[in-house]
């Protein structure tokens, strides 16, 4: 049976962050390059993939909120942005520093969303 592309997303984010932290960093990669795709697909979309995203912002693990987030951002900057400072409050550093990361980028107006 195919996974739904939500269950996809969730497994990726989490294989990626999981990766991250414990390696191999291979693992982490591979997950990366199927969440772009996601990503990718998602955000061709009429919405931008807002719809798609905007469930995802709210899920338990933060892996998943940062990801779900980084491409909210296309369609709702603000809850987007919002998410960022939640995440970045956790002070976990691979969650948090992603955060940060993206609300600095935000803050000096070079934020972008590439797909490569």
């Amino acid at each position: 049976m195919k996974k739904d592309v939500k269950e996809e997303f969730i497994e990726q984010a989490l294989r990626y962050i999981e990766g991250i932290k414990k390696g191999p960093l291979s693992k982490s990669h591979a997950a990366h390059k199927k969440l772009r795709k996601i990503c990718k697909h998602q955000c061709e979309a009429e919405d931008r993939g807002y719809q798609f995203f905007s469930e995802l912002v709210t899920h338990e693990e933060p892996a998943v909120r940062l990801w779900a987030a980084t491409f909210l951002y296309l369609s709702d900057p603000t809850t987007a942005t919002t998410e960022f400072q939640s995440l970045e409050k956790l002070k976990s550093p691979h969650i948090s520093g992603g955060a940060y990361m993206n609300l600095k980028d935000i803050e000096r107006g070079v934020y972008k969303i590439t797909f490569d």
